[in-house]
């Protein structure tokens, strides 16, 4: 060939395989979705993708954290409701007790459902999710409250909080040990329960008089831990809400980034195989049909 012919040649040649490799490419982003798959597709995106991507696997573990303490504090919010419940159905069959009219048969009766009450507490306090305590402190294997003969309740647990990360080095209590729950500084509940049993079971008035102030202290103590237990939750709702604005802004970031226009890239495509057309157009007017069948 002549040297114009071979610059012709040549020129023609790179702009066939430029317009093969960017079907190729579009071929493949359209296979894919992604515009950026490799290091070698746009170094800086991919190097960005990698760390929005560890940046999205650490949030969805936060938020998962988050939804296990959730169910956690969901299910102590539930225990305690229930809980108030009981110390109320307690304290009226306290304040029918006492009463000069009651009987001492009248008394026993009534210490029978207090005792069916106490036991129901014992499993409140006792209150497991996916088999784990949730009043036993950091002892989550073991049953927090155990009871002995003479109806005495003793606490098994720690007095460590249970807590989950909910970001970098930071960290959210879900749970109250239940010592500071049901044994607290205030009143011990069970014990309170314990004497009231001893008051109805001897026909005790005064005994049994005795019991309702710490029955109401317990009431209060209970109310306590609600509202500590609510703040938990408001927390864990709040930050989990924060993660969820995160982790949408860290996928539509790393969407621009890894995503392929597919309108885009379809006409892309479209104008890459019309040029392929009009470059073998042009070798088959310019050359011999041999020679072109020798670069196809």
């Amino acid at each position: 060939m002549r040297v114009a012919d071979q610059q012709i040649y040549g020129t023609l040649l790179g702009n066939l395989q430029r317009s093969r490799q960017q079907i190729l490419q579009a071929q493949q982003q359209i296979s894919s979705q992604k515009k950026v798959v490799e290091p070698s597709d746009d170094p800086a995106a991919f190097g960005q993708i990698v760390l929005d991507k560890g940046a999205l696997a650490q949030t969805d573990q936060w938020i998962r954290n988050i939804q296990f303490g959730t169910a956690r504090v969901e299910a102590a919010d539930g225990a305690l409701r229930e809980t108030q419940n009981l110390l109320t159905r307690i304290r009226e069959l306290t304040i029918q007790a006492r009463s000069d009219t009651t009987s001492a048969q009248g008394r026993t009766t009534i210490a029978q459902e207090v005792r069916q009450l106490h036991r129901q507490l014992m499993q409140l306090a006792n209150t497991e999710v996916e088999g784990r305590s949730i009043f036993s402190g950091t002892e989550i294997n073991t049953a927090p409250f155990a009871i002995s003969s003479g109806d005495t309740v003793t606490y098994q647990g720690n007095s460590e909080s249970q807590s989950i990360g909910v970001g970098r080095n930071q960290t959210v209590q879900v749970l109250i040990p239940g010592n500071e729950i049901f044994t607290g500084s205030t009143t011990n509940i069970f014990d309170t329960v314990r004497d009231l049993l001893v008051g109805l079971e001897g026909n005790n008035g005064a005994a049994i008089e005795a019991t309702i102030g710490n029955l109401d202290l317990a009431t209060q103590q209970i109310s306590d831990a609600q509202g500590r237990i609510g703040a938990l939750a408001n927390r864990l709702d709040v930050t989990k809400t924060a993660l969820e604005t995160a982790t949408t802004t860290i996928r539509q970031a790393l969407s621009n980034n890894e995503d392929a226009d597919l309108a885009a890239v379809v006409a892309q495509l479209s104008l890459q195989q019309v040029a392929v057309e009009a470059t073998t157009q042009a070798f088959s007017r310019i050359f011999d049909t041999t020679l072109l069948k020798m670069i196809q």
